[in-house]
This record gives C-alpha cells, structure tokens and sequence, in this order.
C-alpha cells in the first residue's frame, strides 16, 4: 500500500535528506558530475536546508511511503497561480510500479484543491526518462533555460507545465 503524508518534524526532514542523498546520485550522476550533485543536496535538500524551504518559501514535503518503507518525496512551492513541482523523486527499485502516476495524481489534487491554475517544473534536458513521463502525464515543454550552481557548474534544463 502507498501513502502520501505531509513532512512536518525533523524524523521525516532527515528521512527525506537521506533519501535524496540515495535518489539523486542514482539520477543525475550519468549526466553531472557528482561533486555538483554532493553541492546541491547540501544546499537544497539537507534538513536545514528543507526547514527554511518550509518556513520561508512556501515550500511543502510529502514522504512516499510502501507499506512502511519510504521509498520517495514530493516537493512542492506555492507561487501566484501555480504550484511548482520542485521534486519527486522515488528510489530505482520503486519505479515502474505506477507509484509516480499516483504521485501525479497527488500533486494535480493538491493544486486543484489550493486554487491553483497551473504546475510547473524544471527538469534537465539529458533526463530523457523523466521528460517523457511528464510528457504523458500532461505537460508541456514552454522554455528551454540555463540554471547556473555557485560553483560555476551550469545545466541545461526545461521549464515544462500543465494547465489544469
């Protein structure tokens, strides 16, 4: 059985940094060195980090959980009439389960229900798999745009979004 349940304390702030320490090297290593990927999980997804998110941007986690096992997370920022999807990211022996598509799903109620217009998210043009998921689920690709770390490293990424 999944859940999808609201990060709210430290116990689920740490589940979430470990998970994404796990997660984002098994995406983004093929494609970014892992040095910048060490740099953004530091800065974006550590416990401090994923605190100020929530306290000052905005900022919603959810943990995705198999039975009792967390296997993911959903990271989502209120913006004007949009809701960004920041993250969703599920451990490689989860996928193809159609737990992402429950995710989704997740997301699009979340938004509806918060009165927002439309989702939007960023994703790197090499992740192909990813893309193509969006893609089925809804979104478009509006923007093509150059995300710059503070080390100097830069990624090619795409704004895609949906209308809803």
């Amino acid at each position: 059985m999944i859940k999808i349940n609201k990060a709210t304390d430290i116990i689920e702030f740490k589940t979430i940094e470990k998970l994404a320490n796990i997660i984002l090297h098994e995406v983004y290593d093929s494609f970014i060195p892992s040095k910048y990927t060490d740099d953004f999980l530091k800065e974006f997804q550590s416990v401090k980090a994923i605190q100020y998110q929530i306290s000052n941007e905005k900022f919603s986690y959810y943990l995705l959980t198999f039975n009792t096992k967390s296997i993911g997370y959903i990271g989502v920022k209120e913006a004007n009439e949009k809701l960004i999807l920041s993250k969703l990211y599920l451990l490689v022996s989860f996928r193809g389960l159609k737990i992402g598509k429950l995710a989704f799903e997740f997301v699009i109620e979340l938004a509806k229900d918060n009165g927002f217009t439309k989702i939007e998210l960023i994703v790197k043009k090499q992740n192909n798999d990813a893309i193509a998921i969006y893609l089925k689920n809804g979104f478009k690709i509006i923007e093509s745009i150059t995300n710059t770390f503070p080390s100097g490293y830069f990624v090619e990424d795409y704004k895609m979004e949906m209308v809803l």
